[in-house]
């Protein structure tokens, strides 16, 4: 089957172009007539961009609006191909670094940005989706060994991600063990991975930091890690015993550090010292305790923004969830739903791309930019009527991060040959023009 071409200056070109790149840097293409690399790419992408209830639905929208005839074994099949599977991840790797070399890292011009200059930066978190249609039901493994009774059922599928806080890129770390455990610990899982996968190919002299929930608390492990370079960052638990056994030095009257009550060194139950930053947030009240092995060279409000910052990652999968419409997963393997994992990094990639190509061209969403700034007047005056200031990071650390609906409607809308970039960009740029 002949892979179509896409016509120049036309949003699919925009859209599919750093992805036919990486495809030419990635792991040689195999000459497969039934379903060329690039259209099976191009299709795993179309498949997270489109509403589908199934395969089925896409590849006959497919097949009667662009002529694509992808016959549904051939599709499935592909999807459990490890060969293919090797080139996706090597596709979207490149991808990665595509979004790195492009975005601008808003970690630059922040106060204190500099002790982190050292450090690749990530937001780590795990996430479900629903069981297949073809999923068979199961018992876990260890219920079993273990004489548990235990009904079986459609387990839902976990992946663990990593979303890059400088670029906003995302990539796949692994899927969760759907044998043993069927729902497996985000800890256990990274375990497993190893500290060579976790470093994500930084290179010597380059440290690692994860910005993980609170599944990500293990302080025997950090502390391992450590001599790897990998750095982690999390929030306490409410029914934790930590004990103070010393106070970091740090700056009060800094701009940077405002709202952090304390920076201390506190020792846990599994014998290990760990640093405690506690931190009080003007807008909400809240108070928070983030605890973390990075050196006291990283001022505790940078710590504080660190894990502000991976609500970025929360943010990226509700749009995956519920604008893309990626809550369950396509098919039964294991290499399947990795690949599908791929995939939707592939598709937040180059939505990221995309985005930036028509910010370029003069496009931007000027509603919600302005809608920020009206919000964050409004805080101003709200705390500055009670004799507070907005944390330095609400203003300085400002970047949209969230795809909009409105710019998730125009991709789908104008994923055909005969939508020209420029004029497509006009209706955009009117969209966004909209309250």
């Amino acid at each position: 089957m002949a892979t179509p071409n896409i016509p120049d200056n036309t949003v699919l070109s925009t859209l599919f172009r750093p992805l036919l790149d990486a495809l030419a840097r990635a792991l040689p293409v195999r000459v497969c007539p039934a379903l060329p690399d690039e259209t099976w790419l191009r299709t795993g992408v179309l498949r997270c961009l489109h509403i589908c209830q199934s395969g089925r639905d896409l590849l006959q929208a497919l097949r009667q609006r662009d002529g694509l005839d992808i016959g549904l074994s051939t599709f499935f099949a592909s999807l459990q191909s490890t060969r293919r599977l090797r080139q996706a991840t090597a596709v979207n790797d490149h991808l990665c670094q595509v979004v790195a070399d492009t975005i601008p890292d808003p970690f630059a011009d922040v106060e204190g940005g500099s002790s982190l200059e050292s450090y690749d930066l990530y937001a780590g978190d795990g996430h479900f989706h629903a069981a297949s249609c073809h999923d068979r039901r199961r018992v876990p493994v260890s219920a079993a060994s273990n004489g548990v009774e235990a009904e079986a059922k459609k387990y839902p599928t976990g992946h663990l991600y990593a979303l890059d806080l400088r670029s906003g890129a995302l990539s796949h770390l692994t899927m969760a063990d759907q044998e043993e455990r069927c729902r497996e610990h985000d800890m256990h899982a990274l375990k497993r991975l190893g500290a060579d996968a976790l470093r994500q190919g930084a290179g010597k002299g380059r440290k690692v930091l994860y910005v993980w929930d609170r599944a990500g608390l293990d302080f025997r492990q950090w502390h391992h890690w450590k001599g790897q370079g990998i750095y982690f960052l999390s929030r306490s638990k409410d029914n934790m015993a930590l004990e103070t056994v010393g106070e970091n030095r740090w700056k009060p009257g800094v701009t940077g550090n405002r709202g952090v009550e304390s920076d201390q060194i506190v020792s846990t139950s599994q014998g290990v010292a760990v640093r405690r930053v506690i931190y009080q947030d003007t807008v909400s009240g809240r108070r928070f305790e983030f605890l973390t092995n990075l050196p006291v060279s990283v001022p505790p409000g940078l710590v504080a923004l660190l894990y502000r910052s991976r609500w970025d990652f929360e943010r990226a999968f509700d749009r995956i969830r519920n604008k893309m419409v990626e809550a369950r997963a396509w098919a039964q393997s294991a290499t399947s739903k990795t690949n599908q994992a791929q995939f939707i990094c592939m598709t937040h990639n180059l939505l990221l791309l995309v985005e930036h190509q028509a910010a370029v061209d003069g496009v931007v969403n000027t509603a919600e930019m302005k809608r920020r700034q009206q919000e964050t007047s409004r805080l101003k005056e709200r705390l500055g009527a009670r004799g507070l200031a907005l944390p330095p990071f609400t203003e300085a650390f400002q970047r949209l991060t969230v795809r909009t609906v409105k710019f998730i409607r125009w991709v789908r809308l104008h994923l055909h040959p005969k939508a020209l970039w420029h004029p497509s960009l006009r209706l955009l740029a009117h969209e966004y023009a909209r309250f």
